[in-house]
């Protein structure tokens, strides 16, 4: 009568409180390793295994059937999702599996520091300040090959263990790096350079593919230019969201905080699997009929700002423009060694942890050192 809604009941009222927040957490599967189908061979059982850990679901959704991931310390056979658990067995075979990624790594670094970071390498005279085993690394890599300017991206180019590598190093951040490599991977795919896959940390990207790139820009001065061209944040970009399950993933995000999706009921929860097969119905629905609906904004913008790093993609595309220095190597180079290790990189529990992580830091650097 007042002109003001108010809640019909106290079950509403504990409806709202038990579903209202902002913070959505990552949602995680258990690992179970799962017993082999004896009377149907290449079959598997749900029961019966034991929880080896847990993923989250985001990574495990990127997963089909006979994947292989390393998890544990061993390398796990993906075969396939049952309600909140991701069912495994060992034993699996493959020399190139699968890392786990999770979203508490995605912490950047600030761009004044990321520029501090640019401009001390760049000047031979502040390495005096650092520790003497960093300053001999940088010595070493200006040897080997080349140090950026504050304002130049350094790109090298080698092969290693019969495939082709293209590093670079803006030192924008993780986020900047991730979205960056998933543009250029999509450029090089175009270009019929048959990337396979790339990883990105804070200072660094490295992509790795079956095609000479050494070659490709060496035959075509103008390809850096064009690979690295700030149009990729047009429709390469919008391509890219579109064929991608990041906004849908976002979008989820959104519906569950607008109160749109309620996960949680007395004494009961709805699944990870659960809420998406629901927003993404409803994600499908607003695209086709209602594309400027304001959770679909929210969503790109989110997008664009907390898992992409656009805007500071963007800066950092307009800085190296006619500033982009190509290395062509036979080896890896000690600055790549850093971001290298992120391939196949993954944190092992126990006694063996230290020394197998040691024992690859070690090659690298023999290799980059040699």
């Amino acid at each position: 009568p007042d002109g003001l809604w108010r809640v019909r009941d106290a079950r509403t009222a504990q409806q709202y409180r038990m579903n209202v927040g902002t913070i959505i957490e990552s949602t995680k599967v258990k690992v179970r390793l799962a017993r082999r189908n004896r009377t149907k061979p290449g079959a598997v059982l749900p029961a019966g295994g034991r929880v080896l850990g847990e993923i989250e679901e985001d990574f495990a959704e990127t997963l089909t059937v006979g994947d292989t991931f390393l998890f544990a310390g061993e390398i796990l056979r993906f075969e396939g999702l049952h309600e909140d658990e991701a069912l495994v067995t060992r034993g699996a075979p493959g020399t190139d599996p699968a890392i786990p990624s999770y979203a508490g790594s995605k912490f950047p670094l600030s761009t004044f520091l990321a520029a501090r970071v640019r401009a001390l390498i760049a000047d031979p005279f502040e390495w005096d300040r650092l520790p003497a085993q960093v300053a001999d690394y940088l010595v070493q890599q200006r040897r080997r090959s080349v140090l950026p300017g504050p304002r130049d991206l350094l790109v090298e180019t080698f092969p290693r263990a019969n495939r082709h590598y293209l590093a670079c190093f803006p030192f924008e951040g993780r986020l900047a790096h991730q979205t960056l490599g998933m543009l250029l991977t999509r450029r090089l795919e175009r270009a019929g350079m048959r990337p396979l896959g790339f990883a990105a940390n804070d200072y660094g990207l490295a992509i790795f593919g079956t095609r000479d790139l050494s070659e490709r820009i060496g035959r075509e001065p103008g390809f850096l230019g064009r690979l690295f061209a700030q149009d990729m944040l047009g429709d390469d970009l919008e391509e890219w969201l579109d064929e991608s399950a990041m906004m849908k993933r976002t979008f989820r995000q959104c519906a569950v905080i607008a109160g749109l999706i309620e996960r949680r009921h007395p004494g009961l929860r709805k699944t990870g699997r659960q809420v998406t097969i629901s927003t993404d119905l409803i994600y499908d629905v607003l695209r086709k009929h209602q594309p400027s609906h304001l959770l679909l904004r929210a969503a790109r913008q989110d997008a664009a700002t907390g898992l992409l790093d656009v805007a500071r993609l963007g800066m950092m595309l307009a800085r190296i423009q006619g500033r982009i220095i190509h290395k062509a190597l036979d080896r890896v180079s000690p600055l790549a060694v850093n971001v290298m290790l992120e391939i196949g990189r993954e944190r092992v529990y126990g006694e063996g942890a230290d020394e197998i992580l040691a024992e690859a830091e070690a090659a690298l650097l023999d290799e980059a050192l040699a």
